[in-house]
């Protein structure tokens, strides 16, 4: 099957066709977090610049393909597995069933499963909401209602205000409620319950028990819909879409010690030269942990020469054993002169060997170069 990114290539916009409008700064906030859902990227809010073209490389809903998960869609709220095209029951042993439903302004969210990995939690959701509430939002008729902000608490932990995504399932259920996974990056949390983030770059399996049971809430605070068209009065974008506050929350309890067993963290400590396009730096990539679901990479690129604002951007990709391209998604951040960015890819079982290759693109012309002369292999235990 064709990548869904490769038809986008050779497309081409003509932004005089487009009136230039003013937002603002309500309707820049709430773009914002219309833009963290629908393009389901990945981001850190801590940090003022982050390359938009990494925004792009998100997770994307999963490919009907065969058969057997045409069978099993009606089951995908409650099979993690399915909406991350795995074989059903990958993940048994890590998830954990929950079936809990929270309720409000009629509106039901129901957490089906719940997973730990390393960096992040997963659930598996079901949104539903009566005929009545629909026809007080103007919803229209298959139109879905998206969950919006998560707050989650670990023990005294709460995390919020981080990158998340959305993964939504592309056929309705017959009672016209729609499945979703939710996954939200446990990496800043408020430690001493004043409701402000006081610690970055937290990973949340270097930090828990293994031999211990955690409570876990996880709390929307907001659901979002696409309004129906003919109740838009202007037929602006900005006002086709609306935010329900309110407050959805489920509780229940988690134990990391299976996810914190079978995580594997490599160190690289790499120090790798980079003087290509008037870019001249040193690209350091710190580690790359290995989880059953996932596989993650940090780096930074601190440039001594030339903007990192100005189109050029420093990266590493991962291929496989058979040079099969790993790139998922991504979030970061930095200054002119340093990137700081996290990568994440999909674990498949069959991956034994890691390929990192540094590249340099240019935006502006459209072109990226390997520097396949810095690239290095790793040999990973996935079991």
């Amino acid at each position: 099957m064709k990548n869904q990114y490769d038809l986008l290539n050779g497309s081409s916009v003509d932004f005089d066709e487009y009136e230039e409008i003013e937002l603002t700064a309500s309707e820049k906030k709430r773009m914002k977090k219309r833009l963290k859902h629908d393009i389901k990227s990945t981001r850190k809010k801590a940090r003022p610049l982050i390359a938009a073209a990494v925004l792009l490389l998100a997770v994307t809903p999963v490919m009907m393909q065969n058969e057997t998960v045409w069978a099993s869609v009606a089951r995908i709220g409650q099979q993690i597995e399915l909406l991350m095209n795995k074989p059903e029951g990958s993940f048994s042993g890590y998830k954990k069933t929950v079936n809990e439903t929270a309720t409000d302004q009629g509106i039901q969210v129901k957490v089906n499963e719940l997973m730990l990995d390393d960096g992040q939690v997963l659930l598996g959701l079901t949104i539903s909401a009566d005929e009545f509430r629909r026809t007080a939002l103007g919803l229209n008729r298959d139109a879905p209602i998206r969950p919006g902000e998560l707050r989650v608490q670990i023990g005294n932990m709460s995390f919020f205000d981080s990158a998340s995504s959305i993964r939504e399932e592309p056929i309705k259920n017959k009672d016209r409620s729609w499945n979703y996974l939710y996954a939200l990056k446990l990496t800043q949390a408020d430690t001493n319950g004043d409701g402000k983030i006081d610690v970055e770059g937290y990973n949340v399996l270097d930090h828990i028990d293994p031999n211990k049971n955690y409570q876990i809430s996880a709390q929307f605070t907001s659901l979002e819909f696409e309004k129906n068209p003919a109740q838009t009065k202007s037929g602006n974008y900005r006002d086709s879409y609306g935010e329900i506050k309110g407050n959805w929350t489920v509780h229940t309890s988690v134990n990391g010690s299976k996810i914190i067993a079978d995580t594997k963290v490599y160190p690289l400590n790499k120090e790798i030269p980079i003087n290509e396009k008037g870019i001249k730096g040193v690209l350091s990539i710190k580690e790359v942990r290995v989880s059953p679901v996932s596989i993650k990479l940090h780096y930074t690129f601190t440039s001594s020469t030339g903007s990192i604002r100005n189109g050029t951007n420093v990266g590493v990709k991962i291929k496989d054993q058979n040079g099969r391209d790993l790139s998922e998604s991504g979030s970061g951040g930095g200054t002119d002169r340093v990137l700081e960015m996290d990568e994440e890819y999909r674990n498949d079982k069959g991956v034994v060997m890691l390929r990192f290759v540094p590249y340099v693109s240019d935006y502006e012309n459209d072109s990226s170069k390997d520097l396949t002369s810095d690239a290095f292999n790793l040999k990973v235990n996935n079991n």
